[in-house]
């Protein structure tokens, strides 16, 4: 009776040990610029098990949101328990490929870093989508996340204005201009499937604005880690304005990473994104927008054809019926997206800069050290929501 019983035992701390390694990847994760908080129901926990063996998410625990090199981490990774360099390299080799860890070249050597749940790990799972992730997912959002994601002093995305939007007689930056952000990508672009719109595939909700799937774009090393893992394919710069055109006549909103020198650029709908769904959930979402721009609407030259209402993802136009023309535009709604604008036959609609600009950071590093100087606590994090639910300006 003895040897069942330490055979039960054994395994019974197998796997305690197992989850105890889960929790502290939670943990773990939770420290970084854009957080991985708990929920009462565990869904975090199942989704983390999806992505990692436990293993993996042991050797995880030697990244942090800031890159080093594999020498650096096997360092901390001996003072973790681990025995084997060789073995820890294959993991984080395996960790890479499956899109939970960011890996990047600097002059050639391998740099790794932690991605963020999103924009990051779930994202780049676009190849291994299925009902019951996504759904964890989604339901992770409502639990959770969404209060992470949102409550950021400086947010992850910006809404980049479509390209015929632009006011030609303004002096506009270049990482507000989809044409240059482009140009600037250096040959290194790639297009994706949007995994918001496989996932509403998988469950049945298809998009309502456009048939196609290869809408999101990836630059620099994002497009690096997406063509090696084939997780997308490389284009060049001259696919990629074909693409970006046919997304805004399609009328989707592009949101890009908020650095000057891009990592993405989603091409969004309120139908199918969750980034979308979580502002438009909110009284003011031009408060979580990060856009520099705003839409404006001469009455007189109205002629109520209703295009730009059809247009906007924000619900920022209504119509009137009794005047038979579209009413001014609600700026605490509008993100600045451009859309309404070159639908519009009779330039009774333009965009505007705004009186104070939104500089984002340079580049990824510095946008998730900006974050992660200004983290809120978890209270801080329910007041800023709080204030936002019931439409006071954060």
């Amino acid at each position: 009776m003895k040897a069942p019983y330490l055979g039960l035992k054994k395994k019974i701390h197998f796997f305690m040990d197992a989850n105890a390694i889960y929790k502290q990847l939670k943990r773990h994760l939770d420290k970084q610029p854009v957080g991985y908080p708990g929920t009462l129901t565990g869904t975090e926990m199942r989704i983390l098990k999806a992505m990692f063996t436990a293993e993996e998410a042991k050797a995880a625990l030697t990244l942090s949101y800031k890159f080093e090199s594999a020498e650096a981490l096997w360092g901390k990774a001996k003072k973790n328990g681990f025995q084997e360099e060789s073995r820890f390299l294959e993991l984080l080799s395996a960790m890479e490929k499956k899109g939970t860890i960011f890996l990047k070249f600097k002059e050639n050597k391998p740099l790794y870093a932690l991605h963020p749940f999103v924009i990051g790990m779930f994202e780049m799972q676009v190849k291994e989508l299925n009902p019951a992730f996504f759904l964890d997912t989604h339901k992770y959002m409502i639990e959770r996340f969404a209060l992470e994601y949102l409550s950021t002093e400086v947010p992850q995305m910006r809404v980049v204005p479509v390209n015929r939007s632009l006011p030609l007689t303004q002096n506009i930056a270049t990482y507000d201009q989809i044409r240059e952000i482009v140009e600037r990508a250096n040959g290194k672009i790639c297009i994706t499937d949007c995994i918001c719109k496989k996932g509403k595939d998988i469950i049945g909700d298809p998009c309502k604005v456009t048939d196609r799937r290869e809408v999101c774009m990836g630059f620099r090393d994002f497009s690096d880690s997406y063509v090696r893992n084939n997780w997308g394919r490389a284009i060049d710069k001259e696919e990629a304005m074909e693409i970006l055109n046919q997304n805004e006549k399609e009328g989707l909103v592009l949101i890009g990473s908020a650095m000057q020198e891009p990592q993405y650029v989603c091409s969004c709908c309120n139908c199918c994104c969750g980034i979308m769904e979580m502002i438009n959930f909110m009284p003011r979402p031009v408060d979580f927008s990060a856009s520099n721009f705003y839409a404006v609407l001469d009455e007189s030259a109205c002629n109520g054809c209703k295009r730009c209402v059809k247009r906007c993802q924000m619900n920022a136009i209504a119509f009137d019926e009794k005047k038979r023309k579209a009413t001014p535009v609600d700026l605490k709604r509008c993100i600045g997206c451009g859309l309404c604008v070159p639908t519009c036959k009779q330039g009774a609609i333009q965009l505007k800069k705004k009186e104070v600009q939104f500089v984002p950071p340079k580049d990824h590093d510095a946008l998730y050290e900006t974050i992660m100087q200004h983290k809120k606590s978890a209270v801080g994090q329910l007041v800023k929501m709080s204030k936002a639910v019931i439409g006071m300006k954060v």
